[in-house]
């Protein structure tokens, strides 16, 4: 199939983008302009547009000739509120026009567990009225809503790891009461080459890992993996909140630390067999997975432009 895939070098396109293109398909990456050109996946043939999501003529040009879209970009991670409106929802209701005038077959969309238009939390929200956009359009589609992602130079594991291997003391919101079901990178990518086979239009998918876990566990075995021992201190989730609302006024990236909160503050699990009954897939446990990724903590260049 000739796909065309935005946010093709965020830290999941990275991973996908690969794979679609040993399954066979020719792949076409919708990037922004100026974008490095070590964001590129090396040796892999792929095809270039530029544009940006906010730019309806340039998505146009973008979707001639393919057959289906892979919609991965997000302004979650750009550190700036407007980037989530801008992209997430004014960027997928530009797509799902652009797909439809170019008679697209399929648009697979990545959305989150908790998605909902009338979420309390900005994630959550623009992704819910993404899915809703997508919904109400013309376009064939499929929707995954995926539990947290992880994986080499993902955008929450890694972080924290880094961290706690420098803080002698860490705050943990809300107790770490919160249970999260990490999902590697690479069971959710074969899971989306795998769709693209044979999609059920029309059908929200949720995926999530093999586990679901209390966040104060992850942290203790993160600690094990790095082995120090920064020491914990609970952080009531109102406060954590206020803190990082207030750190935003004056620090446009700390907004991200908003969003991060926005993950902890509730539980966003689906049943844990997803993936071996629909797939055939067996995740991985992040708990095998860590040791190799504390190991592999160094520098390396941003993702750019997507999940």
């Amino acid at each position: 199939m000739h796909l065309l895939v935005c946010g093709g070098t965020g830290f999941i396109g990275r991973h996908l983008v690969p794979v679609l293109v040993t399954a066979g398909h020719r792949v076409r990456l919708f990037l922004p302009p100026g974008t490095l050109t070590h964001a590129l996946p090396p040796g892999i043939p792929v095809e270039v547009a530029l544009g940006r999501m906010e730019d309806l003529q340039a998505l146009r040009r973008a979707v001639r000739g393919v057959e289906g879209v892979v919609h991965l970009a997000s302004g979650e991670h750009k550190g700036r509120m407007e980037a989530l409106y801008r992209v997430d929802v004014q960027g997928t209701r530009n797509l799902v026009l652009a797909a439809s005038e170019a008679n697209v077959r399929v648009l697979l969309y990545l959305s989150h567990l908790g998605a909902n238009p009338a979420s309390a939390f900005p994630v959550l929200r623009a992704k819910g009225m993404a899915e809703s956009i997508i919904q109400k359009g013309r376009v064939p589609w499929v929707i995954v809503r995926s539990a947290w992602v992880y994986g080499p130079q993902d955008h929450f594991l890694t972080p924290l790891m880094r961290r706690l291997r420098r803080l002698p003391v860490v705050p943990r919101p809300g107790g770490g009461e919160t249970v999260v079901q990490p999902l590697w990178v690479e069971d959710l990518v074969t899971a989306l080459s795998l769709l693209l086979l044979d999609p059920p239009l029309g059908r929200v998918l949720e995926v999530g890992g093999p586990e679901h876990i209390p966040w104060k566990d992850l942290l203790a075995w993160v600690r094990q993996a790095l082995g120090r021992q920064p020491r914990f201190v609970t952080l009531p989730m109102p406060y954590a909140r206020t803190l990082a609302h207030w750190l935003a006024l004056t620090l446009p990236r700390a907004v991200g630390l908003m969003f991060w909160l926005d993950y902890m503050a509730l539980d966003r699990t689906t049943d844990v067999d997803v993936l071996p009954r629909y797939f055939g897939l067996f995740p991985e446990r992040v708990r095998d997975r860590l040791p190799a990724l504390a190991r592999a903590l160094h520098p390396q260049p941003r993702p750019v432009g997507g999940l």
